[in-house]
């Protein structure tokens, strides 16, 4: 029985794909810690432009006041005139109190966007089931109530 003598020649080969295949494996780690990394700084920043970014300065809370206009309303068979009524919206912190008339509602409100010049806000009252939208003025600190088909848009002003 005859032994085949050692082959010098592929113990090269051997070291240097041993030390390739290491290299790839450490490069892979590392590439995956780096996307892990830049993946937790993407998940941060959204979180901190949408959940923690929900406050205004204190110069715009407070309380505004206006008048909804009358409009007309059809109702099938007729068209019927609403009333003008007096609205006021108390912007805190963290609730909105709207009175309309003799109603008065309170909620929530979330910024949904800011502009250059202005915030639209969204305000979730209770017992309604539609969120109303109000645009308030960076520069004047007036406030726009959106009025819901067929209400007209309110212009409230900031009391001092």
């Amino acid at each position: 029985m005859q032994t085949q003598p050692h082959n010098p020649s592929k113990q090269p080969v051997i070291l240097w794909f041993l030390a390739l295949s290491s290299y790839f494996v450490t490069f892979a780690l590392v590439r995956r810690t780096v996307l892990m990394k830049n993946w937790l700084i993407i998940c941060f920043l959204f979180a901190a432009s949408t959940g923690f970014g929900q406050h205004l300065k204190k110069k715009f809370y407070g309380t505004y006041k206006g008048v909804v206009p009358t409009y007309k309303m059809d109702i099938g068979s007729d068209v019927i005139d609403v009333a003008s009524a007096s609205i006021t919206i108390v912007l805190s912190e963290d609730r909105v109190v709207q009175q309309l008339g003799n109603e008065t509602k309170s909620g929530t409100w979330k910024i949904v966007s800011t502009e250059k010049a202005y915030f639209v806000l969204s305000m979730r009252l209770d017992g309604s089931i539609v969120e109303e939208q109000v645009l308030l003025d960076k520069k004047t600190k007036a406030m726009t109530r959106l009025g819901i088909f067929p209400q007209p848009d309110t212009p409230l002003a900031k009391e001092n």
